[in-house]
Order: structure tokens, then sequence, then C-alpha cells
């Protein structure tokens, strides 16, 4: 495939992704299969012009070829590009995604993938959703990102059960929601007690089943409103070592809400 003139294409979303799931019943292609199985050479492509690459691997589950050299540098679109890409782990580390702005479940179960992109300028990414929810291998550091300008980061490491980096240097003034950020993130237990999250409203299951947390984060500026339901629900270390004491700067109306209910 490598012969393709793919120079003056800019849009290369769900490219290679499965179609809906009815559309094999409407054509009769069997297409999602094929795409699931693509596992072409495509190294050579020029995608130099391309702005869009939402979903373009999204569910090809046998894709694992070299795109190192891919020259990303116009992309603003990275959302869903490798989500349930389970066998992708290819270096992508080299891309310059410098004009990213969507990441969005970029690596959404992308179970495989666990390749050093800590070095990637991230500065005008807003949108950080699920972009490693389920991304089961996944440990780099990336501590080094600037991600200052990110207002959603609700699930980014949900399910990542490998993931315990630093990343408590990170500026996160502009996040509006963190529910799920660390749901079921069993093995994260790094320090972020210097995060500004005065502007998060929503917290809900952040640290749910976030078996290993057991941080300080008594010095948080919270929102004067703000959602956390079962924020700590099953976070087993945190809840032994500090409910009592870490909770003093919980507001009761908002973290005890409903709380027979719910434990």
């Amino acid at each position: 495939m490598n012969d393709i003139d793919t120079s003056r294409i800019t849009d290369m979303s769900f490219l290679f992704a499965n179609p809906p799931e009815n559309t094999r019943f409407v054509t009769g292609l069997e297409g999602d299969d094929i795409a699931a199985r693509f596992r072409g050479d495509i190294s050579s492509w020029d995608v130099s012009n391309v702005t869009n690459m939402e979903g373009m691997f999204c569910n090809a589950k046998d894709f694992n070829s070299s795109i190192k050299e891919w020259n990303v540098s116009n992309v603003t679109i990275f959302s869903a590009m490798f989500a349930w890409a389970t066998n992708f782990n290819q270096p992508i580390n080299t891309w310059n995604v410098s004009k990213g702005k969507d990441m969005s479940g970029m690596f959404y179960n992308a179970e495989a993938f666990n390749q050093p992109i800590g070095g990637w300028n991230v500065s005008k990414v807003t949108n950080m959703l699920s972009m490693f929810h389920g991304a089961k291998a996944f440990n780099q550091p990336i501590g080094n990102w600037n991600v200052s300008k990110v207002t959603n980061m609700c699930s980014m490491f949900s399910e990542a059960t490998t993931f315990n980096q630093p990343i408590g240097d990170w500026n996160v003034s502009r996040v509006t929601g963190m529910i799920k950020m660390f749901n079921k993130a069993t093995s994260f237990n790094q320090p972020i007690e210097k995060w500004d999250v005065s502007n998060v409203t929503y917290m809900d299951r952040m640290f749910y089943y976030a078996k290993a947390f057991n941080q300080q984060i008594d010095q948080w500026n919270l929102a004067e409103k703000v959602s956390m339901d079962d924020i700590f629900k099953h976070a087993y270390e945190f809840r032994r070592h500090n409910n009592i004491g870490q909770m003093k700067f919980f507001k009761p109306k908002l973290y005890f809400k409903n709380y027979k209910k719910r434990y």
C-alpha cells in the first residue's frame, strides 16, 4: 500500500476503522473483519497535509506496523486514533504533535501500547478525556507534559492498571472535569498534592478502586461547589490510612452526601 499517493489527503478519520456494526448486514462485505485484520505496510505514506486522524485505526486489532516516520505536524485531531487497536505498540515518540488539540480516547483500550511519548509537545491540547483508558501496559514518564490548556481529564487513566508515573508537576488549573480520572488505576500512587484543582467541578469516582493510592491531598483548594460522589470508594489504602485526617478539607455536604446509601 506504500505506492498510494496520499499527499493531498487532509482527512484520514476512521480510514482503517471498523465500520458501523450494521454495515456488514447491509453490504455483506464483512468490512469490520477486514479492518480488524489490517496489518499492511503504510510506513512511507505522505500524511503531511492531514489534519484529522480521528479513529484512524479504531478497532484495527491486528495492526502493528511501523508509522514512526509519518509527518503528523499538521494534525489537530488525534481522538480515538488507536482506540481498541489492541496489538499496536510501535515507536511514535518522534512524532510532532504540536498542533494537536484533541487527544481524547487516543489510546483507549490500546492494551499493548507502551512507548516513550513523554517528549511530545501537547501544549495546545484541550481534551484528554479517556486518553489512556484501558491502556493496560502503558507506564511511561509523561510528567513533563505541558497540559496547561487541558479542560477535560475525565477517565484519562481509568483502568490503566500499570500506570504509576509522577505527574505531580502538571498544571491542571484549567481542568473542570476529573470524573473517573484514576478509576481502577490500581497501581497509581504518586504525589499530586501540588495540583491546582480550584476549577474542577466534577470529581465523581476520581479514585474509585484506585487500590494503591495513598497520598496527601489535604492542601487541595477545592471549588466552592464540586461533585464528589464515590470519589474514594474502594480506594482501600487511602480509606484505611487517610480517611479521617484528610477528609477535613472536604465539605461534608458534598462528600458525605448519601453516605449511608453508598457504603
